[in-house]
């Protein structure tokens, strides 16, 4: 018994070119369609990590204008207190006046970076969607001057408890609580309390506020103020390359 095969006719070379032109149009296009939706996603987080950072440098300025006060009255304070001692006048000012500077000399100044974007910027690898270069390379420079500025503050913290303790054994900064008891008709709170303490420590405490105040007038506040002027530069610098969602202006 004789079998007939189907007859299969074969297809041209230009059917077969329409056919690999289909498919590569497919491939392409899916390809840049997942491109596209990818660019979409990265400028979304990219602008949501702007507009994070912007927060934060605000909340940064806030805090540094508050430490640069606190600093400016531990130099103001200590360049009293050091001219006072060099010109052997110390013990000729009031006891009330001696004890505002000392206690005034040795201001904590504890600045705390916000650092919400910064941790997701860093530790997820999310800092190539920074696409603005000028913004990134101010950002970190700003990053950069923090860690200066943290071995500034160690420094200055670990002087400002050594000024503490040789203070505390060499005036009587409880001065302010006997003043105020002074009305009391008792006459233990009417017997006259001297500033001073102890003279034989003045000389160690004075050399104590002289590193304290160099250390402060030289480095701290120099780099704090340099710290501040970049944290505002970077926040009018994102202001007018993105468009932000929302603004604390």
């Amino acid at each position: 018994m004789e079998v007939h095969h189907p007859h299969v006719e074969k297809k041209s070379f230009k059917e077969y070119f329409l056919e690999f032109i289909m498919i590569f149009l497919a491939v392409t296009l899916g390809f840049f369609a997942e491109s596209l939706r990818e660019h979409i996603s990265d400028r979304e987080k990219e602008n949501q990590y702007v507009n994070l950072l912007e927060q934060d440098l605000r909340k940064d300025t806030a805090a540094m204008h508050y430490s640069i006060r606190r600093i400016n009255m531990d130099i103001l304070n200590g360049d009293s207190l050091i001219i006072f001692y060099a010109q052997n006048r110390l013990k000729s000012k009031t006891d009330s006046c001696l004890i505002q500077l000392v206690l005034m000399s040795g201001l904590s100044v504890d600045v705390i970076f916000n650092d919400r974007a910064a941790s997701q910027l860093k530790n997820s690898g999310a800092m190539r969607l920074i696409r603005d270069k000028e913004v990134s390379d101010d950002l970190l420079q700003y990053w950069n001057n923090q860690i200066r500025l943290d071995q500034i503050h160690e420094r200055f913290e670990n002087l400002r408890l050594e000024h503490h303790r040789i203070r505390n054994k060499t005036f009587n900064c409880y001065l302010g609580y006997y003043a105020e008891a002074g009305a009391n008709d008792s006459a233990i709170y009417k017997t006259p309390v001297k500033a001073i303490l102890d003279e034989r420590n003045l000389n160690e405490f004075m050399n104590v506020l002289s590193t304290l105040y160099n250390l402060a007038r030289t480095a701290y506040l120099p780099r704090l103020t340099l710290e501040l002027t970049q944290a505002n530069q970077l926040i009018d610098l994102i202001h007018k390359n993105y468009s932000l969602e929302t603004s604390d202006k």
